[in-house]
């Protein structure tokens, strides 16, 4: 069964790449299902885009999305749905 996890993103540079690590870490222990991740960059100033490209381009279960500006996390989680 495939299960996205949305991830919305503000000026999350500092702790991004730590929670991308431990969250994988927990999605590979759980059997039967195919995990993939849908980060949302909702606008952030600082190094949050750059970081999630990093990210996907090593990883091809993560999708990233990115807003021009900050719509807020209800905008986000909804855009990770289309």
């Amino acid at each position: 069964m495939k299960v996205e996890l949305i991830v919305p993103c503000y000026n999350e540079s500092a702790v991004l790449q730590m929670f991308y690590d431990e969250a994988v870490k927990v999605v590979d222990s759980i059997e039967g299902y195919d995990f993939g991740f849908i980060f949302i960059n909702d606008g952030s100033k600082d190094k949050t885009l750059p970081i999630l490209e990093e990210i996907a381009s090593q990883d091809n279960t993560v999708k990233v999305i990115s807003f021009s500006r900050n719509f807020g996390h209800q905008a986000a989680v909804t855009a990770g749905l289309k």
